[in-house]
């Protein structure tokens, strides 16, 4: 029944009835609500009909979100300018999210919005991704302005120490000779000067030693290698470990690091200083300096933030593993990799991070034992925010580090800072991405498989996630949209 067709039937009616009519008026008033009473019904049963296609409202946080007007000339540039930005960016991360091999995570935040999670709580082998962990937890404890000291031990009479002179190690993992960084792959920077410990005992118009240089490295234990590693990376990827290193080991003009790095450390320091003008009477050797002995001289470290800087650039294994020594010397006086990994268990239960999925053998990723999550790691990220000592500490796409000859011709390049993670079966990725003068995407991809870490099968997915991200833009914010 059509409600126009009814309106034309009336109008005839009036036509032919007189006006006035008591039969008329009282047969115009029944169709009335006749009509009026079909038009509610309808409506109802329409209405009904949709009450009972739609889910009710249970959560408290979903019926917040509805309690200011939907249409709100404050709400609608905030909304417009996040479809605007992200639809973009949604459909490329869609696309990459579809590419990456079943054993793989990926998160992605922005603006305090997840926006991928692929796996997010998989545990899967990071390779060099742990040292963000490491990284964010001795920045906590330490503190970044810790500094480690290197002394120099004995009794000094006129223009001579008299006996033996003690070089005390305090951990330094970056105590170089001025020559050693150009020898490295990936030069060392933010380090200490061996040479300006040579300067101090200059100034006092030191000339000779009439003992040995003997290396202290009593501060941590003695283990060398996490257990586990194979050979072919004990010695060229990582240690022997010790609380006393000079140029991670290496003596200048050696080939072969000696199996104990106190003595490197005492050998190197050694030929410096007779190499310099301070004559040294016996050869250099290892021991444990007595207490009563004053400090002669004693150089210090860059703060602790200037370290980790350095650490997450070049991926330096040695650093990371002399950092999980020092959280377990600070924390209990042990500075052993078990004590320095409970530190950082507790640290991350402590922040609300569930270990049932993590596994811990070492700080630098090297050990095929290790897993981490996604989750875990942009839960990390995001204690720092990208501005922070970890974000600055990052390598920069096509520019430092191990980023240095990567991504150079994608979006992200100069702003993409991320910490990479390479072994046999894994690559990882993690970092931020700037995109204004404060705000940051954050992200974590890992992936594991027989052929993850091939070029052929990363560097599309890198150079999508960068594309991606490298061409997120903060603009057009909401106060751009909004009216004046």
């Amino acid at each position: 029944m059509s409600f126009t067709n009814d309106s034309n039937s009336i109008q005839r009616a009036r036509k032919k009835v007189r006006v006035g009519s008591v039969r008329v008026v009282g047969s115009l008033l029944a169709s009335v609500t006749l009509f009026g009473a079909l038009g509610l019904g309808v409506s109802w049963k329409f209405v009904h009909g949709i009450a009972q296609a739609v889910t009710p409202i249970t959560s408290n946080a979903e019926i917040q979100s509805l309690s200011a007007p939907i249409i709100n000339a404050r709400r609608t540039p905030q909304t417009l300018s996040h479809d605007v930005r992200f639809r973009s960016l949604r459909s490329q991360l869609t696309s990459l999210s579809n590419r990456l091999p079943i054993d793989s995570c990926l998160t992605i935040d922005i603006e305090g919005s997840r926006i991928v999670s692929l796996n997010p709580d998989t545990p899967l082998l990071p390779a060099s991704n742990m040292k963000l962990v490491v990284a964010t937890v001795a920045l906590d404890v330490l503190k970044p302005d810790f500094v480690f000291s290197t002394s120099l031990v004995g009794r000094l009479n006129g223009n001579s120490i008299d006996g033996d002179a003690y070089l005390v190690g305090g951990g330094d993992p970056v105590l170089v000779t001025g020559n050693y960084p150009a020898t490295e792959p990936y030069p060392t920077f933010n380090f200490t000067r061996l040479e300006n410990l040579f300067d101090a005992l200059a100034a006092k118009g030191v000339t000779q030693v009439t003992g040995s240089i003997v290396g202290d490295e009593s501060r941590y234990d003695a283990e060398r290698f996490t257990p586990s590693l194979g050979l072919g990376i004990k010695g060229t990827e990582v240690g022997p470990l010790g609380a006393l290193m000079i140029n991670d080991g290496v003596v200048t003009g050696n080939p072969i690091k000696l199996d104990n790095p106190a003595l490197g450390a005492a050998t190197e320091f050694t030929n410096t200083l007779q190499n310099n003008g301070i004559a040294v009477s016996a050869s250099p050797k290892v021991g444990t300096a007595p207490q009563d002995l004053p400090v002669i001289a004693k150089i210090d470290s860059l703060p602790l933030s200037d370290i980790v800087a350095e650490m997450l650039t070049n991926s330096d294994n040695n650093t990371a593993e002399i950092l999980v020594k020092e959280l377990g010397f600070a924390t209990s006086g042990v500075g052993s990799r078990s004590a320095g990994l409970e530190v950082i268990k507790a640290k991350l239960v402590e922040w609300g991070i569930p270990l049932d999925a993590l596994q811990f053998v070492d700080g630098s990723g090297l050990d095929r034992g290790n897993r981490l999550t996604c989750n875990t790691l942009i839960t990390l990220l995001e204690r720092d925010g990208g501005f922070g000592p970890i974000g600055v500490g990052l390598a920069t796409a096509g520019q430092t580090g191990t980023l240095r000859e990567v991504l150079a011709d994608t979006l992200g390049a100069g702003k993409l800072r991320g910490k990479t993670g390479t072994l046999t079966g894994a690559k990882a990725l993690s970092g931020f991405v700037p995109y204004s003068t404060d705000q940051a995407s954050s992200f974590s991809l890992i992936i594991n498989g027989a052929n993850a870490s091939n070029q052929t099968t990363y560097r599309p997915i890198w150079n999508a996630l960068s594309d991606a991200l490298g061409g997120f833009s903060g603009s057009p914010s909401a106060s751009e949209i909004a009216p004046n």
